[in-house]
């Protein structure tokens, strides 16, 4: 079973996520867009079984936004956002983190599609399957 360790950016906490992700794709749904201010979100999915807390479990506020169903949650003392969550309860980890943490982005986390692509901002000119 895979699993990738990913860490904030000044390595106070840490997450381990196991198997292979639910989704990993680029989001472009409204509600992610909010949360996080983004113009959309490369993100890899996980259930809350496949994300542990493996350093700095106390050093991890969440932020629940007052009108969506969604949280993030961080580093309380460099801000990093380590995963938010989304309508499912997925842990949702964004592709960037992990190819900061890792110095790659592994193939097999890499996106496969743009979802929620009628939501978009913008459009944008590649091969990946667009559904809306």
């Amino acid at each position: 079973m895979d699993a990738y360790l990913v860490s904030c950016s000044c390595g106070g906490t840490e997450i381990r996520l196991e198997g292979a992700p639910q989704v990993r794709g680029h989001c472009h749904r409204r509600a992610c867009r909010v949360l996080l201010d983004v113009p959309f979100h490369s993100v890899t999915a996980w259930n809350p079984e496949q994300l542990a807390v493996t350093k700095g479990a106390g050093r991890l506020p969440s932020f629940r936004h007052p009108r969506l169903s969604m949280k993030t949650v961080s580093c309380r003392d460099c801000g990093t956002v380590l995963w938010n969550t989304n309508a499912m309860d997925w842990r949702v980890v964004a592709q960037r983190l992990i190819e900061i943490s890792r110095g790659a982005l592994p193939e097999e986390l890499r996106a496969v599609s743009h979802f929620h692509y009628g939501s978009r901002l913008f459009g944008i000119a590649e091969d990946l399957p667009k559904t809306a």
